[in-house]
């Protein structure tokens, strides 16, 4: 067998170096310790094994590094000629690693543990290193045992000790310490938090961090009341350890933090993506996690009756809740055990069933991503309490009072009647059994449910010998029907009418039934319609309802008058007139006092308010019946009015406020199975999330936006995937935004109007951008082109301009000098055309201004291309200051375009620098420090202060060369 190439070998270590971590990475330095051994050179072996070392330390399993450090250490001690200080270095580095690999192995002895520990100190105190590394893993293991004396102990020489190159980074010193407070310490979630913020606030960082320091801070936020940021931590911070093998930790804490925040759905989602994780030969501490965070969700699942659900787990199947429970329990208990033989006492247990065992908080945390239908509160009313016949009687009260005081809890309160009167076993009287029976059917989702509780109603009621309320149940059916069955609607809705007439001449219907049965059948016939027009019915509520407005005092008129109001308003096209009856149904809802119904006109109203273009009004419309609403269980309206406020928060640029209110709506459309209005609710929220600069937060968001939103809701399906193009990018996968910008960009041509839409060309730009940015130049190309004649199309000058712009760059990238000539003419070209933009005294003056923003860049770049131009064609000698005189002018013009008008003054900063640096370069430091002077003319003002400074430091390094000495 040939000996391997050392060169081979040397080019592996560091290619392997950019390499992800993971077992790839790990199978290929084994490879490379394995050739390094055959070709027998001890330096390239030292650095094969530290390669190895570091890729085990960042993998599923980090205790594997123990037998190549093993190898290491006998080489440093033998022969340590072969370590460079590079590999010296990394080896008392290691030492670290080792400790805390052994800590999490039950199977090293303590009192390796310990020896490893004093030889750390030892080793580190000759090689002149400070105690502040040893203390540090003192204080793990320390903690890891339960001592928390010697954790006291330990951090007080911690503090004491002074940092050095061998002190673990500022990030996960700081993470470190938060987790053993939080943990080790009760109340401790402000002292842990206060620890964290450097972390999340990106002050330290490194190759675990901030992503553990973001999982860690979900459970100290919630236990303080800040929800939105843990629902901001766990979005973001899910997204960058998703998948990870070396991240088992971390997700783990993700996994708890759901489990216990009423995202039981959402834990399982987690375990679903790592359920190949519990067949990976992990490390016992990481493996201990997993198993912990599958116990705990499915004892929330069995507590919540799912004890069947299937969720994923080991051997590539389903189990259920129950069957997983039972064997991550055995075997999570099988490594506590091993741990507590070796620690000496049941520490590790104790603190692993905290974790099992834990209780959710009272309060859910909406994370805004779809949450299961639960039964909403107060829907099934068992009786646990023992109740006597007194209780039913107060209960057939209560209902009757609710009744009578149109309140939108009548049903639940028959509810309990029926529930209390099972529980004492006692035949209830038909009347009873008729209220209950149409609140079963107020309750159920099913058609068939509904349509036999209504008709058991029905008939119990003429039994009852309550033909008005019998009429108002035949009512509700024929409102049941209009969709399944239309074409019986007008027959049943005239029947009904006559015999609400015929019993209101018979004296057999009170006022309420009279009026509440001929309402009910006009909204059936509405509904039936689906949209057609109905010859006669605007006249009959028309009719009906000033029939009602003589009956001012009495509630239940004024809400029938609401109902009606809303319906005529639905009959109408004239758009004045529709604005007048909400006002007054808006009107009668408050005179009634009734919550609900003020919420629907305002839901109504603010639609009619919005389509004038005054978002101010409307949105003010929709807090007023958010705040009628209260806590009525009115999930619908309250889910429209949520959805209302955040399109005119997103009209007016609020976008926190537009977050706020479409997080709501997504959990009320949630709750009542409205799919498509909550995905609606999610395209707000990424959008918002956006345009805040949280993209991380935003892509989950949008993605199950995207799964949920029909073909007619094309135009935000694009908008998503425009979206979800510059997040991905922005999260350093550029490929996956390219796929999300070709993917809108078909969808948009299938549709003329979308194709000739500003949305169109922004997404050729961006998909182009990010296809120069992958290299594939002739593919970017080709999409700026289409991009520069979409923006052209649409009037959009700006786009069209930036656009352009990036072609000439690009041109230059792939052809090189030959692309000058074709670059010189489109940037005056883009020039011309936004000088024209510009003096058009009809354009809007946003217009006007984004073409002056655009003329000054264009100028600048304009120059920037030139120089490099004039460059070429100089040849050797290099380029002459009189020469450089065409740059220099376009460089005073865009500085002109910048300052004329408000100071854009971050570009005109830019240009009177990149001035400075090329006189100066040219040989003419006095012109250069002629232009830095006059920047600081137009930089006077005490709100330039920071600007002046950067031109006088400038100055002062062009006054000391040597030609301005």
């Amino acid at each position: 067998m040939a000996t391997p190439d050392p060169d081979a070998i040397w080019r592996l270590l560091n290619e392997a170096r950019f390499e992800e971590a993971g077992e790839a990475k790990v199978a290929a330095l084994e490879r490379a310790v394995e050739a390094a051994d055959a070709v027998g050179d001890p330096e390239l072996v030292n650095y094969a094994l530290n390669g190895l070392v570091d890729a085990y330390e960042f993998s599923r399993d980090s205790t594997r590094l123990l037998v190549p450090f093993a190898r290491l250490l006998r080489a440093f001690d033998t022969r340590p000629e072969h370590f460079d200080a590079y590999l010296t270095r990394s080896l008392y580095w290691t030492f670290k690693w080792i400790v805390d690999s052994m800590i999490e192995q039950p199977d090293v002895p303590l009192e390796s543990i310990e020896h490893w520990l004093q030889e750390m100190r030892r080793r580190y105190a000759e090689a002149g290193y400070s105690m502040h590394a040893p203390a540090a893993y003192e204080m793990q293991l320390a903690y890891h045992t339960g001592d928390y004396d010697r954790v006291a102990r330990a951090i007080e020489a911690l503090g004491e000790a002074e940092e050095d190159d061998m002190s673990d980074c500022t990030a996960c010193q700081y993470t470190t310490l938060a987790t053993i407070v939080f943990y080790a310490e009760e109340d401790s979630a402000d002292a842990a938090m206060e620890m964290l913020e450097p972390v999340l606030a990106g002050e330290h960082s490194c190759a675990h961090e901030p992503h553990y320091g973001l999982a860690l801070s979900l459970l100290p936020l919630v236990e303080l009341g800040r929800s939105a940021e843990a629902r901001a931590n766990h979005l973001r911070g899910y997204q960058m350890c998703r998948g990870k093998e070396d991240m088992v930790p971390m997700i783990a804490l993700h996994v708890e933090f759901c489990a216990l925040t009423g995202n039981e759905h959402r834990a399982v989602e987690i375990l679903a993506d790592h359920a190949r994780f519990f067949d990976l030969d992990l490390g016992v501490r990481e493996r201990q996690r997993l198993l912990e965070v599958a116990v705990l969700t499915c004892r929330r699942l069995t507590a919540l009756g799912f004890a069947d659900a299937a969720v994923p787990g080991p051997g590539g199947r389903e189990w259920t809740a129950a069957e997983l429970h039972e064997w991550a329990e055995a075997e999570r208990a099988a490594v506590c055990a091993r741990f507590d033989a070796r620690n000496g006492n049941d520490h590790h247990s104790r603190m692993s069933a905290c974790v099992v065992e834990s209780t959710p908080y009272d309060q859910p945390v909406h994370l805004g991503l779809k949450e299961p239908r639960r039964p909403e509160p107060g829907v099934v009313l068992p009786v646990d309490a023992p109740v006597e016949g007194a209780d039913l009687d107060a209960a057939i009260d209560a209902a009757y009072a609710a009744y009578d005081a149109c309140s939108p809890d009548t049903w639940k309160a028959w509810l309990t009647v029926g529930a209390i009167a099972d529980a004492l076993g006692i035949e209830l009287i038909a009347e009873h059994r008729a209220e209950i029976a149409h609140a079963e059917s107020a309750q159920a989702d099913d058609p068939a449910e509904i349509e036999d509780g209504l008709r058991r109603a029905i008939a119990l009621f003429g039994t009852a010998g309550q033909p008005g309320r019998a009429l108002v149940a035949e009512a509700f059916l024929l409102i049941h029907r209009a969709e399944s069955a239309p074409q019986d609607v007008p027959a049943g809705a005239a029947q009904i009418a006559a015999t609400a007439q015929r019993l209101g001449a018979e004296g057999r219907i009170d006022d309420r039934s009279l009026h509440t049965s001929q309402v009910l059948a006009m909204r059936a016939e509405y509904l039936a319609a689906a949209g057609a027009p109905v010859p006669g019915l605007d006249a009959r509520a028309e009719a009906l309802e000033a029939e009602l407005a003589e009956l001012p005092g009495r509630r239940y008129a004024l809400i029938r008058r609401c109902d009606l109001l809303d319906l005529r308003a639905r009959l109408t096209g004239d758009a004045d007139a529709k604005t007048w009856l909400l006002t007054t149904e808006l009107e009668a809802a408050r005179a009634a006092d009734a919550g609900w119904a003020v919420a629907r006109a305002c839901a109504d109203l603010a639609d009619q308010v919005g389509l004038t273009g005054d978002f101010t009004a409307a949105y003010a419309i929709t807090r007023e019946g958010l705040t009628a609403l209260g806590d009525e269980p009115s999930r619908t309206i309250a889910a429209k009015l949520h959805l209302q406020a955040a399109e005119f928060r997103m009209r007016e640029g609020d976008h926190a406020g537009t977050y706020e209110h479409a997080l709501a709506a997504s959990v009320h459309c949630d709750a009542v199975g409205m799919t498509v209005p909550g995905a609606v609710a999610r395209h707000l929220m990424g959008a918002a999330l956006v345009e805040m600069e949280r993209r991380a937060e935003a892509i989950p968001i949008l993605e199950e936006a995207l799964e949920d939103l029909p073909d007619s809701e094309l135009w935000r399906v694009c908008n998503i995937r425009f979206n979800l193009a510059e997040a991905y990018d922005k999260q350093e996968d550029t490929r996956r935004g390219v796929e999300h910008g070709l993917a809108a960009l078909a969808l948009m041509e299938t549709r003329r109007e979308l194709g000739h839409a500003p949305l169109y060309a922004d997404t050729l730009f961006l998909t182009g951008e990010l296809l120069e940015k992958l290299g594939e130049h002739e593919h970017a190309l080709e999409v700026y082109t289409r991009a520069a004649e979409a923006a052209e199309e649409v009037g959009d000058l700006t786009s069209w301009a930036r656009v352009s712009r990036a072609r000439v760059w690009l041109l230059r990238t792939m052809s090189g000098d030959t692309a000058f000539g074709e670059g010189l003419q489109a940037m005056a070209h883009i020039a011309a055309g936004l000088i024209a933009e510009r003096a058009d005294a009809s354009r809007p003056e946003p217009a006007r201004e984004s073409a002056r923003f655009e003329l000054g860049e264009t100028y600048r770049q304009h120059a920037q291309l030139t120089f490099q131009f004039l460059e070429s064609q100089a040849g050797e000698p290099g380029l002459r200051r009189d020469e450089a005189e065409p740059v220099l002018d376009l460089q005073r013009r865009a500085l002109a375009v910048f300052r004329d008008g408000p100071l854009l003054l971050e570009r005109a900063s830019l240009v009177a620098h990149q001035s400075m640096w090329l006189l100066a370069e040219l040989g003419d430091t006095a012109g250069a420090i002629e232009a830095g002077e006059e920047a600081l003319g137009w930089l006077a003002a005490p709100e330039h202060a920071e600007a002046r400074e950067g031109f006088e430091q400038h100055l002062a390094d062009l006054r000391q060369g040597p030609a301005g000495a």
